[in-house]
């Protein structure tokens, strides 16, 4: 209830605001994407196709933003109505400061990030609801390449959630160091991280480390990660619109209660994995992740995300396809299979699809 008052509170602002800031804005657009797609999800006795179109709004000023989601399911004719953005920003001192619901998001191009200001707001290239939060940002440029941003959130989840963000260049290497620090009635969560990006000749390589410190009525504990990535282009046809990339990296996380706190990272992905599945043997749980995108032309392409439990072999591996096939309509098929057995880390069964396809068709007016 709190929220969707902090939410509505923020629209109003938006909205009221909104005409004045046309007025002495010489730059606004405002436009959309409309889509429908299919489901389907099989898991091991059943199936279930969901069918559904929605469109996507959004107005953009120089100071404001508004951006809404209307969802319709059509297989179970359910509606739902996501508001993404409704914020007002202003520059003072020097400081950019934005209100409202927005995207916040610290990444620094992995396939999966544990030192995201909330885990799983992206995730393999795609982002998800959670990169969106009600509060207050303050973003202080020193210059081109280090700054300072402040976070603070409101959300009926947290008695209170903070996040801090210094950035800078070292060595021609982007260095950042994150902090989040969140509290609610039964538990009181930090984590703090450090970011590494970098070419080393014609390949990018990047690394983070996350320690987590996790308090509830029962125990406290520390949990740590630690990630190693590459990525390599090579231009095909002389780089006229063949592109093949590859990307790969490594994540080894301590296995202890914090564990289920860094999994959410991989919620964005869409995988889900149980902690009973994680068994207790070895100190660090092991996952390597890789992605291949081919650009067959300048408007279509093919990818393959995979990702691999070092512990037990299992992998979920998730085709994906895009064609642009006018300026404005796009095709894309995403699919999803798991090839772990019932008691693995990458498994479907009665409760998570071992197979999911995606097929969407959109249109951006």
């Amino acid at each position: 209830m709190y929220s969707k008052k902090i939410t509505l509170l923020i629209l109003a602002i938006v909205l009221i605001a909104s005409p004045t800031m046309i007025q002495a804005s010489s730059n606004y657009q405002m436009g959309g994407t409309a889509k429908a797609g299919l489901n389907a999800l099989f898991f091991d006795d059943t199936s279930q196709v969901e069918i559904y179109d929605s469109i996507n709004l959004e107005f953009s000023s120089d100071n404001t933003a508004f951006e809404i989601d209307v969802m319709h399911n059509l297989t179970k004719n359910e509606l739902d109505m996501t508001l993404k953005k409704a914020y007002f920003r202003k520059k003072i001192m020097g400081s950019n400061i934005t209100i409202g619901k927005q995207p916040i998001s610290w990444s620094f191009g992995s396939l999966i990030n544990t030192t995201d200001y909330s885990l799983g707001a992206e995730a393999l290239n795609e982002e998800t609801s959670a990169k969106y939060v009600n509060g207050v940002k303050i973003d202080y440029p020193f210059n081109w390449y280090s700054s300072l941003s402040l976070v603070r959130e409101f959300n009926s989840e947290y008695d209170y959630k903070y996040g801090f963000r210094g950035r800078t260049l070292i060595n021609d290497y982007d260095v950042s160091v994150n902090w989040v620090d969140q509290k609610s009635n039964n538990s009181d969560l930090s984590r703090w991280g450090l970011t590494l990006k970098g070419d080393i000749s014609n390949t990018g390589v990047y690394g983070s480390y996350t320690h987590v410190n996790y308090k509830t009525t029962n125990f406290e504990i520390n949990t740590e990660g630690y990630m190693v990535g590459a990525d390599y282009s090579y231009f095909l046809n002389q780089g006229y619109g063949n592109r093949l990339y590859l990307q790969g990296e490594y994540h080894l996380l301590e296995k202890n209660e914090g564990l289920n706190v860094l999994l959410n990272s991989l919620a964005g992905a869409g995988v889900a994995i149980p902690p009973s599945k994680i068994s207790n043997e070895e100190k660090y749980f092991k996952v390597f992740l890789s992605n291949i995108n081919y650009n067959i032309n300048d408007f279509s392409s093919i990818g393959f995300f995979t990702i691999t439990s070092l512990e037990d072999g299992s992998t979920a591996l998730i085709p994906n396809y895009r064609n642009q096939l006018t300026n404005n309509t796009t095709l894309k098929v995403n699919l999803s299979y798991l090839s772990g057995s019932s008691d693995e880390v990458f498994s479907g069964g009665n409760r998570l699809p071992g197979v999911v396809c995606n097929i969407e068709l959109s249109y951006a007016f």
